[in-house]
């Protein structure tokens, strides 16, 4: 006997022959070659968008602790995880949400974080965990610093070091990017690593742009 199922696929495509399915079939493929790359970028879009609001808020915090702290900024001793100075005098007084500490597209980067192979150590990891954030390691990279920290292409000379970042600091300045270590082949919201790829970066202003590597001055 014919069970049902199969004579619902024979109505659907009893009129069809093998050849007109095979084309169906692949012209199905071809279209969602083309589409779903496309839905990837879109939606790493919309997380660099977070990312940046996240950074901006992050901020305006900043700039509301340097109001209150002689128009200083939190002191880090390099711009790399642990960074417990920055997170500790954030909350709870002027940030109470733990996410923007964190990029939503973290996770395309965490496997480099986590590598010994790109500057070292590993074990840097960078995503949204209730361990990660006892810890005070987060997303972001700080800027206000007093160590250089080698696995970091800053925009900065070596003469300087210490970088102490405070509101009256040019508006040039970077204070906070998107995590990034030294020949990453990928850097966050599907960027490629090195020449030609960017990050979202916080300046002194509070404003938030996306730098290219290309950009004078930028790395």
């Amino acid at each position: 006997m014919v069970s049902q199922r199969n004579r619902e696929l024979f109505i659907l495509f009893g009129g069809f022959s093998l050849v007109e399915m095979l084309v169906v079939i692949t012209t199905i493929s071809t279209l969602l070659a083309i589409i779903l790359p496309s839905l990837g970028r879109a939606r790493e879009q919309s997380r660099r968008v977070v990312c940046a609001s996240n950074l901006r808020q992050l901020g305006f915090s900043l700039k509301m602790y340097s109001m209150d702290n002689n128009g200083k900024y939190p002191v880090e001793e390099m711009c790399g995880n642990p960074q417990s100075a920055l997170v500790q005098s954030l909350l709870p007084d002027y940030s109470a949400d733990r996410d923007i500490f964190y990029c939503p597209g973290a996770e395309a980067v965490e496997p480099y974080a986590q590598s010994n192979e790109y500057g070292g150590p590993g074990g840097d990891s960078v995503i949204n965990t209730d361990e990660n954030w006892e810890r005070y390691y987060i997303s972001y990279k700080y800027f206000s610093i007093t160590q250089r920290d080698t696995r970091m292409p800053l925009p900065l000379s070596l003469s300087e070091y210490p970088h102490l970042l405070t509101e009256d600091s040019p508006s040039s300045r970077w204070l906070m990017s998107d995590w990034v270590r030294k020949n990453v082949p990928i850097f966050p919201h599907m960027e490629k690593g090195g020449w030609g790829g960017g990050r979202n970066v916080l300046f002194t202003d509070t404003s938030v742009r996306f730098v290219r590597h290309r950009t004078p001055g930028a790395f």
